[in-house]
């Protein structure tokens, strides 16, 4: 799939396939994700993550945290629902 043809339908029903169900935790994630890989043209470090949730949202978010939202691995759901090119699948 291509960059540009993804939407949050697309990301919903990926999700689905992993068990997750979206919610605007997940929806800040994914979103950040997006913006930063459009932006610098790479995926952006666990830690980049965690400073913009801590610091946007006034948080306390750890890796921990991020493993309890992506039980199966942080960055192989979350690069598969973004559907960034290092997926391995998106479709």
């Amino acid at each position: 799939m291509k960059l540009k043809k993804w939407n949050r339908n697309i990301a919903i029903n990926i999700a689905l396939k992993e068990n997750i169900i979206l919610d605007i935790y997940y929806w800040r994630i994914i979103f950040y994700y997006r913006f930063f890989y459009i932006k610098n043209n790479f995926i952006p470090k666990i830690r980049n993550l965690l400073f913009f949730l801590n610091k946007k949202y006034n948080s306390n978010y750890d890796s921990l945290y991020l493993y309890k939202l992506f039980p199966k691995g942080f960055i192989k759901q979350i690069i598969n629902i973004t559907c960034l090119p290092s997926s391995i699948r998106c479709f």
